[in-house]
């Protein structure tokens, strides 16, 4: 499900054209935006210039009458917006309320209409543009590259919050029942879900007891049906833990099942020395 965050900042309606937002806030608002994109779920987003900047076009008796600048009958303006991909309103919701607004500050959560939302006769007209349709658009179906990619960083971040709950029933789910693991234990090659769910309850009790994931690198390749990506991560919580003390590699095929994408091969490694015939731990990947 898409939805958009409509960020509505007091005052913005009156702002001058050149108004810019200090430095900190700024900062602020990046590690923000960092987080979105790192738990997979942001799509696109954008800061707006006060409307002093704009234009307003109305339509009275359908002839357009354009207003340069502030519009006196406007109280509320929009400062920005994100589009981001979860799995409920009250996802978005969740998100909406990590942002570091200040008081002065709003956000509206809108859900896009999807072209399946949509009754058969206007998905009819709409099918007769194709060259659109297939556009992440507001009447677009939700089958798209930049909403495949989106779902898959989705996945990847969903499964790395149930690991690091240690919560085995939803880290299966993320998997598909054919599941090929490759890992950086004993044993390096476990097939079908049944065996790697029991991997995943033998070696659980070994991770950090409070802990999140850092990801970097995260680089996705789709098309309709499967998806191939790969990335860096490591633990961060308990310094003085082993698995604090390294970057691992991962590599995950994703395969999409009735409109769900699932994890088909998932493979993690870390660097090997050939001189030395050891694995390589190390913070700097």
């Amino acid at each position: 499900m898409r939805f958009m965050m409509l960020m509505i900042p007091k005052g913005y309606e009156s702002a001058a054209p050149d108004a810019m937002p200090d430095a900190k806030a700024i900062e602020a608002m990046m590690k923000y935006n960092e987080s979105l994109q790192q738990a997979g779920v942001l799509i696109t987003l954008d800061g707006l210039r006060p409307p002093s900047a704009g234009a307003r076009v109305t339509f009275n008796e359908g002839k357009p009458h354009v207003t340069e600048g502030v519009s006196p009958e406007v109280k509320e303006v929009l400062g920005g917006y994100w589009m981001i991909q979860v799995n409920s309103k009250e996802e978005a919701i969740e998100w909406a309320s990590r942002c570091p607004a200040s008081a002065n500050e709003t956000i509206e959560i809108r859900q896009v209409q999807e072209f399946t939302d949509f009754p058969e006769d206007v998905q009819q007209v709409v099918a007769e543009f194709p060259e659109l349709s297939g556009s992440n658009t507001t009447t677009a179906p939700g089958n798209t590259p930049t909403t495949h990619d989106a779902q898959i960083r989705q996945l990847i971040a969903a499964q790395q919050r149930a690991i690091c709950a240690k919560d085995v029933d939803q880290i299966m789910s993320h998997y598909a029942t054919d599941i090929i693991l490759f890992d950086v234990k004993p044993p390096f090659q476990t097939k079908g879900k049944d065996a790697v769910r029991q991997v995943w309850k033998d070696c659980l009790p070994y991770f950090p007891a409070s802990s999140e994931m850092e990801t970097r690198d995260l680089t996705i390749t789709v098309n309709d049906d499967l998806a191939a990506s790969h990335w860096l991560f490591r633990f961060k919580g308990e310094q003085a833990h082993p698995a604090m003390q390294m970057w691992m590699r991962a590599t995950a095929v994703c395969q999409k099942n009735q409109d769900n994408w699932q994890i088909l091969h998932e493979h993690i490694s870390v660097p090997f020395n050939p001189e030395t015939s050891q694995a390589v731990f190390t913070l700097n990947p």
